[in-house]
């Protein structure tokens, strides 16, 4: 399997299209890096623009889980193993942080999912604990993200 490392510079959000040294995140589980697309292996993030229920409000989950992603990688080094391409010509890999899975940190902190289809449960064990401690989305009324897409 390709190996790569990909280094940001400190970026500051932007909404602006990413240049090839610039990071840009889409949504909870993919983002374009140096001009290449790619994708979290294993889970599933609410779309950008898909909202869910706090206290009887509506929340946009999408722009949190989005937000949390680049809070995990923004200005780090992230060290990325290609595991396959998608439909959408995307890069579908596993990518690590400081020492640690993005995927599973996006699962455990709330504002992902395992997405078992693909994943074969490999964070299951980290959607339990945020589900049985109402981190992220699991302390909202939410649709998963393969549904929310189905029905779009």
């Amino acid at each position: 399997m390709m190996r790569f490392l990909l280094i940001t510079a400190f970026l500051t959000l932007s909404s602006a299209p990413a240049l090839s040294s610039d990071l840009f995140i889409r949504d909870g589980d993919s983002f374009a890096m140096n001009g290449k697309e790619l994708r979290l292996w294993g889970i599933d993030a609410p779309e950008y623009r898909q909202y869910c229920l706090k206290d009887d409000q509506s929340v946009p989950c999408g722009k949190y889980a989005r937000q949390r992603l680049e809070n995990l990688i923004s200005g780090k080094e992230l060290e990325c193993e290609r595991i396959t391409t998608d439909r959408y010509q995307r890069t579908i890999a596993r990518c690590i942080v400081e020492g640690e899975d993005v995927a599973a940190q996006m699962v455990r902190s709330g504002f992902a999912f395992d997405y078992p289809r693909y994943s074969n449960g490999a964070y299951a064990e980290q959607q339990k604990a945020a589900r049985d401690e109402h981190r992220g989305l699991w302390s909202m009324e939410f649709e998963f993200p393969w549904h929310y897409k189905r029905r779009k």
